[in-house]
């Protein structure tokens, strides 16, 4: 009994290191990897924050961006850059600014087909103004006949731009008041019949040029009705040459 139970001891002692060899060892380099690159993505985290989302959809590539002045739209051009000295877009959020865009583009738009109007309408013999010497735009409003041109002229107004607000506005009760949806460009009212209309980059181009187009166009047809109020002349005949 004696020689069996020193045996099992015996058997036992040298089976233990070998049973100890398969058990998992514990390595402190191991350990000190793991804590040095959970400590290294730890300060990535912090020097590279997460990207913050966008503020809205990209639109014929364009992407809203608060950093930048107008939250990024083209217009800023040579040689004053983005000038707003009077303030209409300082501290107004996306759609705001948006909708500033929205009135500039059309006004200008508007500016520059009149005008083109008063300089073919003073220039342009017609049965009703005579044909010997122009006449002058400013006097041609009140004498156009009210039911045979002018109501069809602003009933013409009035259904365009009730398609322009079904395009590009939310329709009042489906959100506040004055709001642009938000997949609609300023302006972008999905008409272009001769498809001049530029995709990326070139589209920005495109609308800095349309841009400053009808900037010019509101001052001249502007100075173009003051001017005829002053002098009671033709836009024309105060060139310095004749034509």
């Amino acid at each position: 009994m004696k020689f069996s139970t020193s045996l099992i001891v015996t058997a036992a002692a040298i089976a233990a290191p070998s049973v100890s060899a398969f058990a998992p060892a514990t390595s402190s380099v191991g350990s000190t990897s793991i804590l040095k690159a959970s400590a290294l993505s730890d300060e990535g985290s912090e020097l590279e924050p997460p990207a913050p989302p966008p503020l809205g959809p990209t639109l014929n590539g364009w992407t809203p961006d608060a950093s930048k002045p107008c939250y990024g739209l083209p217009g800023a051009i040579s040689p004053l850059g983005y000038f707003d000295p009077i303030g209409f877009c300082k501290d107004k959020d996306l759609n705001g600014v948006k909708r500033m865009r929205e009135a500039e583009i059309m006004h200008g738009r508007v500016s520059m087909m009149a005008v083109v109007g008063y300089l073919i309408a003073e220039n342009t013999p017609t049965i009703a103004y005579g044909f010997e010497h122009p006449t002058i735009a400013n006097n041609m409003i009140p004498e156009v006949p009210t039911f045979g041109v002018m109501f069809p002229f602003f009933l013409a107004i009035n259904i365009t731009e009730a398609l322009r607000a079904n395009k590009g506005w939310v329709e009042p009760g489906m959100g506040p008041l004055f709001t642009l949806r938000e997949n609609y460009y300023p302006g972008d009212i999905g008409f272009d019949p001769l498809g001049l209309k530029p995709a990326g980059a070139d589209f920005a181009n495109m609308q800095a040029k349309e841009l400053s187009n009808g900037r010019l166009a509101m001052l001249a047809v502007a100075g173009f009705c003051v001017q005829e109020l002053v002098n009671g002349q033709p836009v024309l005949a105060d060139l310095p040459f004749s034509l």
